[in-house]
């Protein structure tokens, strides 16, 4: 009967290992900035939380970006020592697309890495409009032949 009784305490998970804490990071854009447009060569704001849901504290957490080439990304602040356990902060981004970004839809990926884990949150953000060199050759090619005719009148309209 012994026997059993020490098999079926070894067999039972809950009685030899001791459950560790747990780490859960989590970062969030805040529901406005999921699909924003954002201004060329201009500085763009944008609003992250990351919270702690573990039972652990994070340490020694770093913020980086996975970004289009050219775009220039900051974190204010650039990194936190801690994070206890339950509990957030919010992190400022500070995003300026080059101000020859093409018109269209770009990805961008914001990367928390601490000591214990590591997450990450995608956004979609949209170049609209602003005035483009084609708008600037149209204009110049409008004056061209509108001076062209105020020439042509000008010298043969007389006669």
């Amino acid at each position: 009967m012994l026997t059993i009784t020490v098999l079926l305490c070894l067999g039972s998970p809950a009685v030899l290992v001791a459950q560790e804490g747990k780490q859960d990071l989590s970062l969030r854009l805040l529901y406005d900035y999921y699909y924003k447009e954002v201004t060329r060569g201009k500085d763009n704001a944008l609003f992250m939380e990351i919270r702690n849901y573990g039972t652990n504290e994070v340490t020694n957490i770093m913020f980086i970006s996975d970004k289009p080439t050219g775009w220039l990304v900051e974190f204010n602040p650039e990194s936190l020592d801690r994070l206890g356990a339950g509990s957030s902060h919010t992190v400022d981004i500070k995003v300026i697309p080059p101000g020859r970004a093409d018109k269209g839809e770009y990805n961008l990926t914001f990367i928390a890495e601490a000591d214990e884990t590591r997450t990450a949150a995608s956004t979609m953000l949209r170049v609209e409009g602003g005035t483009s060199i084609w708008l600037w050759v149209g204009v110049g090619v409008g004056v061209l032949i509108l001076a062209g005719f105020i020439v042509v009148f000008l010298r043969f309209g007389k006669q």
